[in-house]
C-alpha cells in the first residue's frame, strides 16, 4: 500500500510538472487563482492529463450535456471555460478520492479500503453534474418568479410614455444583480442597448443567455410589437403578464409541496423523539 501511494503521490507530481508551463497561466489568469490555492497547483496536472488522455474527444457526449448547463449557467462566451474548468475539478476530487482511499488502507492496513473507495470516485462526476444542474434550474426558477414582476414594470413604465430601452433602464438602475439572475442578465442587456447595440441583437442575445421558454416569448413580443409601442404594446404586454403570473402561481404551488415533502422525515424523527421522552417514564415507573 505504501509503494501504491508514492506512486499516485509521483504521479500527480510527474503531472503537474509536465502541465505547469503550459496551464498555469490559464489557472492564474482565467479562473483568478493564486498561489495560496491548491487547485492552483492540482489544476495544471489535471488539465495536462486531460489533453493527454484526449478526454475532451472520447466523452464528448458527457461534456457535451455538461456544457449546455454551462451556457444556461454563465452564458454562451464563458461556457467553453467553464466547462474545461469543471472537467479538472471533477478529475481532481476523484483523483484525491483514490489517494484517501490509499491513505486509509494504508493506516488501516487493509488493501479492502482502496475498493470501497473506487465507487465513490466513480459518482464524483455525477454527483458534480447534479449539483451543476440543480443551480440551472434554481437560476431558471428565480427568472420565472422575478419575470412577472418586471414585467408589470414594464407595462407601466411603457404605458406612462416611456420607450422600452428607456423602461428598462428605469427598471435596472439601483437594482441589485446579486442574487438576482434575471436582474444580472438585464443589466447585461441595458449595458450592450448602451454602447450601441441594436434592440433585437441586445434582446436576442438575452434570451440565450436566458434559455427559457418564458423569456424567449417576453423577447419575441417586444420585439413584434417594439416598432407599434403604445396602447398595442401595453397590450401584448398585459396578455404575456397573465401566462407568467399563471406560471409563476404554478411553480411557488410545486416550491410549496416540495418543502412540505422535505419537512416529512425531520417531523417523523421528532416524533418518535418526543413518543420516547414521554414513554421512558411510565414504563420505568411499570418496572
Amino acid at each position: 500500500m505504501l509503494a501504491l501511494l508514492l506512486l499516485e503521490l509521483f504521479a500527480v507530481a510527474g503531472a503537474a510538472w509536465a502541465g505547469f508551463p503550459k496551464y498555469a497561466s490559464w489557472v492564474r489568469d482565467d479562473r483568478g487563482l493564486s498561489r495560496s490555492d491548491a487547485f492552483y497547483w492540482l489544476a495544471p496536472a489535471s488539465l495536462w492529463f486531460m489533453d493527454r488522455m484526449k478526454l475532451a474527444d472520447r466523452l464528448s457526449e458527457p461534456l457535451g450535456k455538461v456544457h449546455r448547463v454551462m451556457i444556461g449557467l454563465y452564458g454562451a462566451k464563458p461556457a467553453i471555460s467553464e466547462t474545461k474548468w469543471f472537467a479538472a475539478k471533477t478529475l481532481i476530487i476523484a483523483y484525491g478520492l483514490i489517494i484517501l482511499s490509499t491513505m486509509a488502507g494504508l493506516a488501516a492496513g487493509e488493501a479492502e479500503m482502496l475498493i470501497y473507495g473506487l465507487p465513490l470516485t466513480i459518482f464524483v462526476p455525477f454527483l458534480m453534474y447534479k449539483q451543476a444542474a440543480g443551480e440551472l434550474k434554481r437560476k431558471k426558477q428565480s427568472i420565472l418568479i422575478e419575470l412577472p414582476e418586471v414585467l408589470n414594470q414594464l407595462m407601466l413604465l411603457v404605458g406612462a410614455g416611456e420607450t422600452v430601452p428607456q423602461a428598462l433602464v428605469r427598471i435596472t438602475n439601483g437594482k441589485e444583480a446579486v442574487g438576482s439572475p434575471l436582474m444580472a442578465e438585464l443589466k447585461e442587456t441595458v449595458h450592450a442597448l448602451k454602447v450601441n447595440v441594436s434592440f433585437s441583437k441586445a434582446m436576442e442575445d438575452f434570451s440565450k443567455r436566458c434559455a427559457m421558454q418564458e423569456v424567449s416569448l417576453f423577447t419575441t413580443t417586444l420585439l413584434l410589437n417594439y416598432k407599434r409601442g403604445g396602447d398595442e404594446l401595453v397590450m401584448a404586454l398585459r396578455e404575456l403578464s397573465v401566462n407568467l403570473w399563471e406560471k409563476r402561481k404554478a411553480l411557488a404551488k410545486t416550491l410549496g409541496e416540495e418543502a412540505a415533502s422535505k419537512l416529512v422525515f425531520p417531523m417523523v424523527m421528532i416524533f418518535f423523539v418526543v413518543m420516547v421522552m414521554v414513554a421512558a417514564p411510565a414504563l420505568m415507573m411499570m418496572n
